[in-house]
């Protein structure tokens, strides 16, 4: 979290903010604080949140040949490691992310893989300034401190500013908005670092860093912060007046933003979320599902506006290419960059449209591409635009057709309900949990019939884990899923996937492989930040063990 870069990336914003002071004689290199002061410039600083946090920032690309951004960078490697996608580029250090350990094929035979040593120490290897874009470790690290800045900034300069009309609203808004982001941010660094900084002063460091459990702890912290400033507002006035400027138009689908209730229900859901994916299923107590189950409870409802990010009809003008700028338009054509997983597939039940309306077989089957090992092999292409059968469709290619979710949804929120209540204790929570899973199924096209009543709950579990694969494609949360399940784990450790469908090196469907992944749990920290920001004494280790 080098200083200068998180001052450049303020700069970057406040250079955005600026842009109506035309008249101004000023550095545009070094553009003032002094903006922030005005109800406009604010404002503006405010709306760059999503840039910042999940575009094209302008300022320190991350680019290793295939692009930049949350959604195409990071989403990518949530994705494949998830194993509902598979990356054979080296570039960004795919290939070596998305890289199991072997695969046990039908008849016994173990094929390791064979690009180098494995996720655990290639990643490791190439965590070095060095490797510049090629760190996988790199990314989300950047893009959430980055945010995490901008919104301390925010934070700093929202009591000076002078405000129209119902000042003290306008007020609170903005800092439940920085709030909201900052607990955004925390979280997904506690969720995918062995360890984390809490940086709450503008442009600041500290070398005190602490475990990603207690990131996550400070992340849920701002996040009830956020909530708690948003229960003292209502809607309309100077509420309705700045969340209309702070969220760019194309993203208020149908004229829709978010109400305050709206606002704090997507805080508990994502609040949920960064609990449970932090906390191995094997660990859950009943109490812990309990406690979740209240926070979710007043989650995200069927109608409410959820955080997320669009495309729009003027593609220069929205904060991502929606051509190049996402894991799923890479996927989206016969010919792709990211290719759909076996394992991804096989997990849709029979009958499912969502299968048949959004994924189509190859002419020829894609076997070992590049060499880079027998996963990296599917007969299947995502569709752009589906196949029009109304079931849900995972990408449209059309100017502003496509939405992607940055927080949680309504889907997420039933699901984690669902497991909730399958965990419950009694055949009749099991059964309301099932229930919820189709109601997700129903919700999203799929045509599916209702599951039967009377499933145990391991049966049942076992609808969930596929559920949220089909249901949540492409949201990030696959390797979060995996790991907690125990997946990722070395097989020698209890880890791994049976019951695999895997392309074999001359092209055959095997349909009981076992895969060892042996991915690492949690990311070490960054070397571009331990080079710049020793971790003090006293700090939680920074390096994740093999």
């Amino acid at each position: 979290m080098k200083k200068l870069l998180l001052a450049a990336f303020s700069s970057a914003l406040l250079f955005t903010a600026c842009k109506k002071k035309s008249l101004e004689v000023t550095n545009l290199n070094q553009p003032s604080l002094d903006v922030l002061n005005t109800e406009s410039g604010i404002i503006g600083y405010a709306k760059g949140f999503y840039k910042i946090g999940f575009g094209d920032q302008g300022v320190a690309s991350l680019d290793d040949g295939l692009g930049y951004g949350m959604l195409l960078i990071v989403n990518g490697f949530h994705e494949s490691m998830g194993d509902n996608i598979f990356i054979p580029w080296g570039n960004n250090s795919y290939k070596f992310a998305d890289n199991p350990t072997w695969v046990k094929l039908d008849n016994g035979v173990q094929v390791n893989n064979p690009i180098g040593q494995g996720n655990p120490l290639e990643l490791k290897l190439r965590n070095d300034r060095a490797y510049g874009a090629s760190n996988a470790f790199l990314p989300e690290w950047t893009y959430m401190y980055f945010l995490n800045n901008t919104a301390n900034v925010l934070l700093s300069k929202a009591d000076g500013t002078v405000f129209a009309g119902d000042a003290a609203t306008k007020k609170k808004v903005l800092q439940a908005w920085a709030k909201w982001w900052k607990g955004y941010a925390y979280c997904r660094i506690g969720s995918m670092y062995i360890a984390g900084v809490i940086a709450e002063t503008p442009n600041s460091t500290n070398g005190q860093f602490v475990t990603n459990t207690a990131m996550v702890t400070e992340g849920i912290k701002n996040l009830d912060a956020a909530a708690a400033i948003l229960g003292t507002v209502a809607s309309g006035g100077g509420y309705d007046e700045i969340i209309k400027q702070m969220i760019p138009l194309y993203m208020q689908p149908g004229g829709k933003f978010p109400s305050p209730a709206e606002w704090i229900r997507n805080i508990n859901s994502f609040k949920a979320r960064s609990i449970l994916v932090n906390k191995r299923t094997k660990d859950m107590t009943a109490a812990d599902y309990s406690s979740l189950l209240t926070i979710i409870n007043n989650g995200i409802q069927a109608s409410d506006y959820v955080f997320q990010v669009r495309t729009f009809a003027d593609n220069s003008k929205s904060i991502f290419d929606k051509d190049y700028g996402s894991d799923r338009s890479y996927t989206a054509t016969d010919d792709p960059t990211f290719w759909p997983s076996e394992r991804l597939l096989q997990d849709y039940k029979a009958g499912d449209k969502r299968k048949s309306n959004n994924f189509n077989l190859l002419g020829s089957a894609v076997i070992n591409k590049r060499g880079r090992g027998i996963t990296f092999g599917t007969r299947y292409y995502l569709k752009d635009g589906g196949n029009g059968n109304g079931a849900y469709t995972y990408f449209n290619f059309d100017y502003g057709a496509d939405t992607y979710y940055i927080g949680a949804s309504f889907a997420e929120n039933q699901l984690m309900k669902a497991e909730c209540l399958i965990n419950g204790g009694s055949q009749a929570t099991i059964d309301q949990g099932i229930a919820l899973i189709d109601g997700v199924r129903t919700l999203q096209g799929a045509n599916l019939a209702a599951t039967p009543t009377g499933l145990t709950k391991v049966a049942a579990l076992e609808e969930l884990r596929k559920e949220r694969r089909c249901a949540l494609l492409f949201r990030g949360l696959a390797f979060y899923d995996l790991r907690r399940l125990g997946m990722t784990d070395d097989v020698s450790k209890g880890g791994g996937r049976t019951g695999c469908v895997v392309l074999d090196a001359a092209g055959a469907v095997q349909t009981n492989c076992i895969i060892n992944y042996n991915y690492l749990p949690y990311w070490d920290v960054p070397q571009n930040e331990i080079d710049f920001n020793a971790p003090a004494s006293g700090s939680a280790p920074v390096k994740s063990p093999l």
